[in-house]
């Protein structure tokens, strides 16, 4: 079964577009390997391989369709979890650098557990929340691109994630079904935040592997320079989202 798995994950990267040689591959089964075996914290929300590869590999390396994130020298996964899609990016990717953030202080460790294990060179473990981080004068407008997965609705993902690029840089926002409303809301967000929605791109499916997901990755590019008002202090974000009647 484990063999099947895998050649699953294969062709859904050559439905994205690349390749996974041996080397990589390899380096994905130490990784689930990590993610099963962990109890120190919940890093991932399943036991089962199959189920991790469809639903958190090949997810994660959707974001691959998206030219800013292929071409990205530098690259921020806000919220990162159990490293998610940051690692599985990293695998593929591996000349960029990348920096997880997350705030749970137990899934860090794990995280750095990881990097250590694969042996992952230009990977740094950010603990703290990306409202703190992204005034920080060393990860501010620095990234080519941001990745957030199942974080928050739009307006707050991208005031957590539009000041950690440089101009020119994209936001990828990891979505299932998402509104009209949010949609406007998020736009009106970026524009606020000195960046513009760019593009709504659909993730094929991968007959027998990821289908019946309905994703969506929701690109942002920043064109200008965000206010150094934002972001806004832990929690109001969420409270007053952005680009929401009576959110700024």
């Amino acid at each position: 079964m484990k063999r099947e798995v895998w050649e699953e994950l294969r062709e859904a990267a050559r439905c994205f577009g690349f390749d996974l040689d041996r080397r990589r591959l390899g380096l994905f089964e130490r990784y689930a390997d990590l993610l099963l075996g962990y109890r120190e914290a919940n890093v991932v929300g399943v036991r089962d391989l199959r189920t991790l590869v469809r639903k958190h590999f090949v997810d994660s390396l959707s974001c691959l369709l998206v030219e800013g994130v292929r071409r990205a020298g530098l690259i921020a996964d806000v919220g990162s979890g159990g490293g998610l899609p940051g690692v599985p990016v990293k695998i593929v990717r591996s000349g960029a650098g990348v920096v997880l953030i997350e705030a749970t202080s137990r899934k860090c460790v794990f995280l750095r557990r990881v990097v250590e294990e694969l042996g992952l060179e230009g990977v740094e473990v950010e603990n703290g929340r990306a409202e703190e981080l992204a005034r920080r004068d060393d990860l501010r407008g620095l990234f080519d691109a941001v990745l957030v997965r199942a974080v928050a609705e739009l307006p707050v993902v991208a005031e957590y994630s539009v000041p950690f690029l440089r101009e020119g840089g994209v936001l990828v926002a990891m979505k299932g079904r998402i509104s009209g409303e949010e949609l406007t809301a998020g736009a009106l967000a970026a524009t606020e935040l000195g960046a513009g929605l760019e593009e709504v791109r659909e993730v094929p499916e991968v007959p027998g592997v990821f289908e019946g997901m309905e994703r969506r990755l929701v690109v942002i590019r920043k064109m200008g320079v965000t206010p150094a008002r934002y972001p806004r202090r832990a929690g109001v974000p969420r409270k007053r989202p952005l680009g929401v009647t009576g959110g700024s």
